[in-house]
């Protein structure tokens, strides 16, 4: 599979920016009217908030600053992600980089005033659940806010301390350039996209072997300048925690997220040691079902039955997501049918185009994707994971003010997943035979567990020990980095998986690492979101529980929104409950196998 020009893409297949801005003009005379905006508000209000009243007056006005921000915002990163190789696109998202820069030293003098505001000011504040969840993170902040110059100054370098994730986005989409491979006389085009879109579980094993090899070589070659970037910006939010007074940079990353290292070490350890077992178990029967001697890391992707993986195309793939979510009701529906018209998404598998796959939330515009359409079941995967996360923008946005709207990054990840759950509930109830039941339950542990609950989960087991490395005062090479992750894949897949030295190249091929402490909220999010799951379908009330949680937004925290859908996150059993359900469904699989064996 040959990338092409992103202008050889038809419009369809291209999201349409033009609800944000029309033009780039346009989009230029935005940045320049909201640093007036910002210039009068400064002359309002600095050095003039003291009371309930001036922080009240205050904050009303600078939510309309932050709004027009954030459209600036999504308009300056989202048209680069589409096309690295552009010069306009580059041009464009600098310009918001430098805008940013701006409006975020000249607004500093607020987030100080509030940092620095008598507590008794800030209690009566929170108490205004128009802003309740900005006041509880400024207090968060007061407990550790240095000075105002040293805080500006901090605000002033925020570009160069987000130069490594910007390095690493740019040299994944542009410069891990892989090499061709040939299979039965055949040669195949290989780049990031195609493997992890396509050839990671293509049905033909010298195809994945080899698309692998060929994969790893082009990772490979890079290694050094990746690992380079990886250590400026652990050792850069080391920095940061020490000059903040943290106790470690564990506890600095997981500040914003409102939760404790007891929650996150939680998280990775029951599932390296719990969970690990039964996704051992399935992929031997996956090995077993295919015919393999042994699953190494190319195989490990691999479909439980390849020949029922049928090709989707996007229209195909709408008419799947909007029956998969019937259960969430008509207001739910109506929401997210507006994706395809309305041309939130950006399909296209051009070339240069980041990998993976995102939602923008423009506050009140509507939200974006980006992803890269390969025609694959994994791709309607990807698609209803983001409309996942797009409905909850739409659902937040619309009940709450710009300050509580967004969710806290330790859940952030359930209204995502909880789609991919129904996706794979809608299969398994429209499919009739055992075989195709089977096929529904592979791939909600494939397409939804095994990315989030596994790939994401090892990629905090990996963090945490490189963390723990810098919080001892140590470095770290490439050297190093492949033999951490060596190891905790070979912890994790203990026989089912014969790990190598191309397997532990893997930290080269997410950016979540670049994003302190994101990874293990994807298995985080997905305790919430099976939680969700389990409730809808055995409480008649759980489709209005799960709406009132993505209405709720940030405005209330981790645990109490858990709370909504009857889960309690400060205990273990949302989790043992998630594992269960897996072992459940592993079970129901070799069953469904057994079945069609004494067929």
């Amino acid at each position: 599979m040959e990338l092409k020009p992103r202008s050889e893409f038809p419009e369809n297949e291209l999201w349409d920016l033009t609800a944000l801005y029309k033009d780039r003009q346009d989009f230029l005379l935005a940045m320049e009217k909201t640093l007036g905006d910002i210039d009068t508000f400064k002359r309002n209000y600095e050095n003039r908030l003291h009371t309930v009243d001036d922080f009240s007056a205050a904050l009303y006005e600078i939510e309309h600053i932050y709004i027009e921000m954030s459209h600036i915002n999504s308009y300056a990163f989202m048209p680069q992600t589409t096309d690295f190789g552009s010069e306009e696109f580059a041009e464009i998202a600098q310009a918001g980089s430098d805008f940013e820069t701006k409006a975020n030293v000249a607004l500093s003098f607020f987030d100080t005033a509030l940092a620095t505001a008598d507590m008794a000011v800030l209690d009566e504040l929170e108490e205004n659940p128009h802003f309740s969840a900005a006041i509880r993170q400024a207090k968060i902040q007061k407990k550790h806010f240095i000075s105002p110059d040293v805080e500006k100054a901090l605000t002033n370098l925020g570009e160069v301390l987000g130069a490594p994730y910007d390095i690493y986005t740019k040299m994944r989409a542009s410069d891990y350039a892989m090499d061709d491979f040939e299979v039965a006389g055949k040669s195949y085009k290989n780049s990031f996209v195609t493997y992890e879109n396509f050839y990671q579980n293509h049905e033909n094993a010298d195809i994945r072997e080899k698309s692998f090899r060929s994969f790893s070589a082009g990772l490979r070659k890079h290694q050094h300048a990746a690992a380079a970037a990886y250590l400026a910006k652990v050792k850069s939010e080391k920095i940061l925690s020490d000059m903040r007074g943290y106790d470690s940079v564990f506890d600095y990353l997981l500040a914003e997220q409102e939760v404790d290292r007891a929650m996150f070490d939680r998280q990775i350890d029951l599932i390296m040691t719990e969970f690990a077992p039964v996704a051992q178990k399935y992929l031997k029967h996956v090995a077993k079902v295919n015919g393999l001697e042994k699953m190494t890391f190319a195989d490990w992707k691999l479909d439980l039955d390849n020949e029922l993986n049928p090709d989707v195309t996007i229209d195909g793939a709408y008419d799947l997501v909007m029956k998969s979510v019937e259960p969430l009701g008509q207001e739910y529906r109506q929401e997210v049918a507006r994706y395809q018209s309305e041309r939130w998404v950006d399909f296209a598998a051009n070339a240069n185009k980041d990998s993976g796959g995102y939602a923008a939330d423009p506050y009140k515009v509507h939200p974006y994707v980006l992803m890269s359409w390969t025609g694959r079941m994994s791709d309607v995967y990807t698609l209803i994971h983001e409309i996942g996360h797009s409905g909850q923008f739409i659902f937040s946005d619309n009940n709450q003010s710009y300050f509580n709207t967004h969710m806290s990054t330790y859940y952030v990840e359930a209204p995502s997943t909880f789609n991919e759950l129904l996706l794979s509930d809608y299969l398994e109830r429209q499919l009739d035979d055992p075989r195709q039941k089977r096929f529904a339950l592979a791939h909600r542990l494939t397409d939804t567990y095994f990315h989030n609950f596994i790939t994401h989960l090892l990629e905090a087991a990996f963090q945490r020990r490189v963390y723990t490395l810098i919080e001892e005062g140590k470095g770290f090479g490439a050297e190093q980095l492949n033999t951490i992750m060596k190891d905790v894949l070979t912890q994790f897949w203990g026989d089912a998986v014969v790990i190598d030295d191309d397997a532990a190249l893997t930290w080269m091929r997410q950016a979540h690492y670049y994003m302190g402490l994101y990874s293990y909220t994807y298995s985080a999010g997905l305790v919430i979101s099976t939680a969700g799951y389990l409730n809808l379908k055995n409480n008649p009330n759980g489709a209005k529980e799960w709406l009132d949680l993505l209405k709720s937004g940030g405005s209330r925290t981790p645990l109490d929104t858990a709370l909504l859908i009857g889960a309690d996150i400060s205990t273990d059993k949302p989790l043992r409950d998630t594992i269960q359900f897996l072992s459940d469904t592993v079970d129901q699989i070799i069953a469904y196998t057994k079945e069609l064996e004494n067929a």
